[in-house]
């Protein structure tokens, strides 16, 4: 609600989550337990994950200290120790053979949001256009166009005429002129790869095309890896960016990425970017001054990735974890009638309700996005995501047994409701 009082930034900011925000705080005033509050809200719609939950504690609280120099500040950039760690970490997990991977091209942000905020900030101006495949992870837009006053162009993954979803470099040729279009200036494409809320996991071939259409067009892109070790089990090795060799335009093409879902830290709020250029991070640094993560927070997670062997068998034990967890609930949802389109990595589901709807609107999903979350269910609908096609829903499974029992009743419940 816009008030006189604030300014029109903070006004815009107020109007920009209205959708989500309602919904949230209920969520986390009323949440779930199984014990305590059976009759709570259950979380199937912000993506996070649990299935580790008690190794990963066991392991920080061992490690975690307290030393005299996490009294004081720290680097801008993030602990030197920290991004030297980094660099290992992705240079074993990643199979980085022939490149070398260098701190200062890497800063420490509070989380994989606040490094779109600073890509954006600074690599795009004011009205300037980012395209983006979507359905994609709603907070996007906040990052980088309410707080920078850039403008979202969606360029939809779903194929019209086969009634997929494919990533190709034709969605961003046809965003571009859309963007051309409506008198703005393309600046900058992001890709999420793993992707939300599908679970693709695309190889280099197919990012390549892309990378050789921004180098044409001299697009920033900023590619998001923030799901690279959460890939299921029997799946390729994933291909992060950093591991490509002879980018079209390195200097434009840059790595994000976060402790909040491989590592099942969302809490702790810290993300890394890996810019095209030293000097971009150095500039970045004058903005993360006041925002880089606690000294404490670094130093527990630089102790956490230097155990090597724990590493690999806790990214092991999550993928399996979650490969289980996934083909129960697809199972289950099947089961249902639900249409389920089958994915590669993630903690979600990208469920298809078309059939259980009269009509199929984005009014008609709307409504049964409201009558699960009078059932006790939060999900996250199409809609919110940029999906172009009614009826689709993200259902997130990487959470505890209990709820995702009681989880299924409740979308079995509603559907009964809502055919009738």
């Amino acid at each position: 609600m816009a008030s006189t009082n604030l300014s029109t930034r903070a006004n815009i900011l107020s109007e920009s989550l209205s959708y989500l925000m309602p919904y949230f705080i209920r969520l986390k005033s009323n949440h779930y337990d199984e014990r305590t509050n059976p009759e709570g809200i259950l979380n199937f719609g912000v993506a996070e994950n649990m299935l580790c939950e008690m190794e990963l504690v066991e392991k920080l609280n061992a490690v975690q200290k307290w030393t005299a120099p996490m009294n004081y500040y720290g680097h801008p950039a993030g602990e030197v120790e920290f991004r030297e760690e980094l660099c290992r970490f992705f240079h074993e997990h990643f199979r980085l053979d022939r490149q070398k991977l260098m701190p200062t091209r890497m800063m420490i942000t509070s989380g994989a949001n606040a490094g779109f905020i600073v890509y954006s900030y600074l690599l795009t101006d004011p009205g300037d256009a980012i395209l983006i495949p979507a359905p994609y992870y709603p907070m996007i837009d906040q990052d980088v166009s309410v707080l920078t006053g850039n403008r979202v162009v969606r360029c939809p993954l779903l194929d019209q005429e086969s009634g997929e979803f494919r990533l190709t470099v034709d969605i961003f040729k046809h965003g571009y002129g859309v963007a051309l279009a409506d008198g703005l200036r393309p600046r900058m494409i992001i890709l999420v790869n793993p992707q939300n809320p599908l679970g693709d996991v695309y190889d280099e071939l197919t990012i390549r095309s892309i990378l050789e259409f921004a180098a044409e067009k001299q697009l920033h892109v900023v590619i998001d890896e923030i799901y690279a070790f959460s890939l299921f089990v029997n799946e390729k090795p994933f291909e992060s960016m950093l591991r490509y060799m002879s980018l079209p335009d390195p200097t434009r093409t840059h790595f994000l990425w976060s402790f909040s879902k491989d590592f099942t830290l969302s809490g702790a709020h810290i993300g890394v970017m890996y810019a095209g250029t030293s000097d971009l991070c150095a500039i970045a640094t004058n903005l993360n001054f006041f925002m880089v993560p606690s000294r404490v927070v670094q130093q527990t997670l630089t102790s956490l990735v230097a155990d090597r062997e724990w590493i690999r068998a806790f990214i092991e034990l999550n993928r399996s974890r979650l490969t289980e967890k996934y083909k129960y609930v697809k199972s289950e949802l099947e089961s249902m009638g639900i249409r389920v389109r089958t994915t590669q990595s993630g903690f979600f589901i990208w469920a298809d309700f078309r059939p259980f709807m009269k009509h199929v609107t984005f009014e008609e999903e709307n409504r049964l996005f409201e009558l699960f979350f009078e059932n006790g269910l939060f999900v996250s609908r199409g809609y919110n995501l940029g999906c172009s096609q009614p009826g689709w829903f993200r259902l997130v499974f990487s959470i505890k047994d209990s709820m995702i029992t009681e989880g299924l009743k409740r979308i079995k419940a509603t559907l009964s409701l809502f055919s009738n």
